[in-house]
């Protein structure tokens, strides 16, 4: 039986507090490098995946590599 890599892509939310902004889009571009640092301190998984990656373990080139969706179903071109 083969062997396989699956990487799970869940969907995470950080809380990001008190961010003083002019507008709701410049509040999230000030969050966004929080929440890839010391923001994640305050992160909780939402209930979802957003996909997956598989690797055949005889494929070290990752020529075969494939993502998929939540569904299960392979990604569209162009969508990773």
């Amino acid at each position: 039986m083969p062997k396989y890599n699956v990487y799970v892509y869940p969907i995470v939310r950080v809380l990001i507090k008190d961010v003083e902004a002019n507008s709701q889009e410049e509040a999230c571009r000030k969050a966004e490098p929080e929440a890839t640092s010391w923001g994640m301190r305050n992160a909780e998984y939402a209930d979802d995946i957003d996909g997956f990656l598989v690797d055949e373990h005889d494929d070290p080139e990752h020529e075969r590599s494939t993502w998929y969706e939540k569904d299960y179903t392979p990604s569209p071109e162009g969508r990773r």
